[in-house]
């Protein structure tokens, strides 16, 4: 898994950083972001294996990124994880639509579910 590379993003900085020091212990490289139009630029620069988005931003709301990354990147291209720091269904919904390829609600116990859904969404791509 060592040229999977996972761009995660999350304003959090504790817990971005948690999550990507876990994700490393897993086998994935990270690169981290704090902020949506950072994000914008760093996907139009180079290519990832799955992009995770966790909640929103300072700059702009994380389903806003979902639906800017959509309109260059489609679903097989990068795949997207939406972490939901909400359990508001309607976010869920919106980011479906939006094109998040899954969804996970935000809780201490939820990154066994996202390394998981990683490893799917990286496997299928590199076939």
């Amino acid at each position: 898994m060592k040229d999977i590379e996972i761009l995660l993003l999350d304003a959090d900085s504790d817990r971005r950083n948690n999550f990507a020091s876990r994700l490393r212990v897993q086998g994935f490289s990270t690169v981290l972001s704090f902020e949506g139009f950072q994000t914008i630029h760093l996907i139009e620069k180079c290519k990832y294996s799955a992009l995770i988005i966790i909640g929103n931003l300072q700059d702009m709301p994380g389903l806003e990124v979902l639906s800017l990354t959509r309109i260059s990147q489609s679903k097989s291209d990068l795949p997207i994880i939406y972490i939901s720091t909400s359990s508001d269904q309607e976010e869920v919904l919106n980011a479906f639509e939006l094109g998040a390829n899954d969804i996970i609600v935000y809780s201490d116990k939820c990154f066994a579910s996202l390394v998981e859904k990683l490893k799917k969404y990286t496997v299928v791509k590199k076939k």
